[in-house]
């Protein structure tokens, strides 16, 4: 069996060092000219960007985080459609695309590794939950309340 996507290089991860961005939520690949941060977003949200014509909300799935120079150079992202939101995947480098070998439950065959299979809606209800927790923490606080 085989299962088509966008392979992504991260660095050292716990599930190794490739993720394969599923093709079902695959739009493109496409070169954002920078990324924004925005105040208040909590990884794996990095920031925002313009690609494709239309903002989109950058996810990192990277551990090390954004290359400094990604907010200055141009990165390459794996752009999503999630039920019509659209989200932009950027991990160390976008390696390559096709058809891949399921090696295992939630692991396709890059090579000579395996590639964790990423869910991108997860990813993206990990960034929400993420930034929701800060905010609530925020208002939460004895300085806000008085």
């Amino acid at each position: 069996m085989r299962r088509g996507g966008v392979l992504v290089r991260v660095s050292v991860a716990k599930d190794g060092r490739f993720v394969l961005v599923p093709a079902e939520v695959v739009r493109g690949v496409f070169v954002l000219p920078s990324i924004t941060p925005v105040e208040g977003l909590r990884k794996p949200a990095a920031g925002v960007a313009l690609a494709n014509g239309e903002v989109v909300t950058v996810l990192c799935i990277d551990e090390e985080g954004l290359s400094p120079s990604s907010q200055n150079e141009r990165t390459t992202a794996v752009l999503c459609d999630l039920g019509g939101e659209p989200v932009a995947i950027v991990g160390r480098a976008v390696e390559s695309s096709g058809l891949f070998e399921v090696a295992r439950d939630g692991f396709v065959r890059a090579g000579e590794t395996d590639a964790a299979i990423l869910d991108v809606a997860a990813l993206r209800r990990e960034a929400e939950e993420a930034i929701w927790t800060a905010r609530t923490a925020v208002l939460r606080s004895p300085e806000v309340a008085s």
